[in-house]
């Protein structure tokens, strides 16, 4: 983008001897194109850094949303941990193939725009907090705070999702552009300026806007297309507040014991297993 300004910009001094023929007699011209510049230019770097700076706004806010996302769901499977045994092993392997989904398949449909999530996964989860019923007051108070962790996180996933297609309107970018172009081309009217000087002037100017109007496309849209938000939180929630070991290892040491990619630790079924027995009260032997 910035390229393409510059070609731009620098282009359109083709038109410099047409100008000088049509003005090059005015002895007031340059003070006229001066005084334009100075407005245009006021107006439009106004506009371009109350946009900059919100969207970078934006952008932070996101990011923060995505990692507030990532620890709550983190907090989720650390509740679980106060359930028995045979409960904390459904619940923390349902979180952390949720989050693993979220990662694999959630993440890339995200960047193309699509909202898909796979709420069956969640839905698990949430049927292994409210349908069990607590023997003691601890079980009752566990089961209390892991619902309410698992309601603020439903809370911030709502919120990842409301964003995914938040981002500058289509009208403000047509008038970032066309006052782009409006604010080049007004540099082309001087006249009486050697040609290195005015290659100078406008190859600064067209390159200083192209940079400005890049920085803000890639800042826009935080969550979509290449240069978006990465789920690295996510991936850090799984190998620091789940357990799954990072690339190069095979298990993590763990208050329950050994953790793997396959199994929660201190739990006699692999996460899958797990998983295809979410609704079943009656888990294989």
């Amino acid at each position: 983008m910035a390229g393409g300004l510059l070609a731009f910009g620098l282009g359109g001094l083709l038109t410099r001897s047409w100008v000088r023929r049509r003005f090059g007699g005015d002895p007031e011209h340059n003070e006229r194109v001066t005084f334009l510049i100075e407005v245009v230019g006021i107006f439009y770097a106004l506009l371009v850094g109350l946009v900059a700076v919100g969207a970078y706004d934006h952008y932070v806010e996101v990011k923060k949303l995505v990692n507030q996302e990532a620890s709550q769901l983190t907090s989720v499977y650390r509740a679980g941990q106060a359930f028995p045994n045979s409960r904390r092993c459904r619940l923390q392997s349902q979180v952390r193939n949720y989050a693993e989904n979220v990662i694999d398949e959630v993440w890339p449909k995200q960047k193309q725009g699509e909202i898909e999530e796979d709420q069956g996964r969640l839905d698990a989860v949430f049927e292994s907090l409210m349908f069990y019923e607590p023997q003691n007051d601890q079980e009752s108070n566990a089961q209390s705070a892991t619902v309410d962790a698992f309601n603020e996180y439903n809370n911030l996933r709502r919120e990842r999702q409301g964003e995914v297609e938040i981002g500058l309107l289509p009208e403000l970018y047509i008038v970032l552009f066309l006052g782009a172009v409006v604010t080049i081309g007004v540099s082309w009217a001087l006249v009486g300026v050697r040609l290195i000087d005015h290659l100078a002037l406008t190859g600064l100017l067209s390159l200083f806007i192209g940079l400005f109007l890049a920085l803000i496309v890639a800042l826009d849209h935080p969550l979509q297309d290449s240069n978006s938000i990465e789920p690295k939180p996510w991936k850090v929630a799984l190998a620091k507040g789940m357990g799954v070991p990072s690339d190069g290892e095979k298990q993590v040491a763990t208050y329950f014991g050994k953790s793997t990619a396959q199994r929660v630790p201190g739990c006699l079924l692999d996460v899958s297993d797990y998983v295809s027995f979410a609704s079943s009260d009656q888990l294989p032997e």
